[in-house]
């Protein structure tokens, strides 16, 4: 490409192509250069350092799961929007494996800008338990439960760790996850109910 017509948006946009393309959730300054064709001390005509690259890719990640998320619950409620939003979860995280090992390397890194960008990516399994009339605690623990549940699958998958029962469908043993997940909810619901 060459110096000539570069913008911060087409560094950005390789950038992400890097990370979709390899599956890495980093790209070097370096490797971004060669791959515009031009010397890395150029990158920074356009770039302020590593740091806004990386905002940038970030929010890129972050903005593309929430809406791949929302598209998914758009009009559904309660265990509809459950099921929904781990079966889009899921395909998010295979079809972007890049993107989403990004998102999930946020919270190791003591960056509070990072941590408050991720914010909406909380707000969406929030919105969906909120429907419940839980309180704002019991949200709290059934989104980390979640959560963890929905990381824990692809985390699994992609270690390699499901290899023995290979002829066993995986997705059924996501889908029992989630009404394991979804039983244990309305378990507490209901013991709260009779309180």
């Amino acid at each position: 490409m060459g110096a000539k017509g570069l913008t911060k948006e087409i560094i950005i946009a390789e950038a992400v192509a890097f990370i979709e393309e390899t599956g890495q959730p980093e790209v070097s300054l370096h490797e971004l250069a060669r791959r515009l064709e031009i010397k890395t001390p150029s990158l920074y005509n356009y770039i302020k350092n590593t740091k806004e690259l990386q905002y940038a890719v970030f929010q890129f990640a972050i903005d593309k799961f929430v809406a791949n998320q929302i598209l998914a619950t758009e009009n559904k409620n309660k265990d509809e929007a459950v099921k929904a939003f781990a079966d889009a979860y899921y395909s998010f995280a295979i079809e972007n494996k890049g993107l989403y090992q990004l998102i999930m390397s946020m919270p190791s890194k003591e960056d509070d800008m990072e941590k408050k960008m991720a914010v909406p990516l909380l707000n969406i399994v929030v919105s969906i338990l909120s429907d419940y009339a839980l309180t704002e605690e019991t949200i709290a623990h059934w989104q980390r439960v979640f959560r963890a549940i929905l990381h824990g699958f692809i985390s699994q998958e992609y270690l390699g760790y499901f290899y023995y029962y290979n002829d066993i469908d995986l997705k059924k043993s996501r889908d029992i996850a989630v009404q394991c997940f979804l039983d244990g909810l309305h378990a507490e619901i209901s013991s709260r109910n009779l309180e």
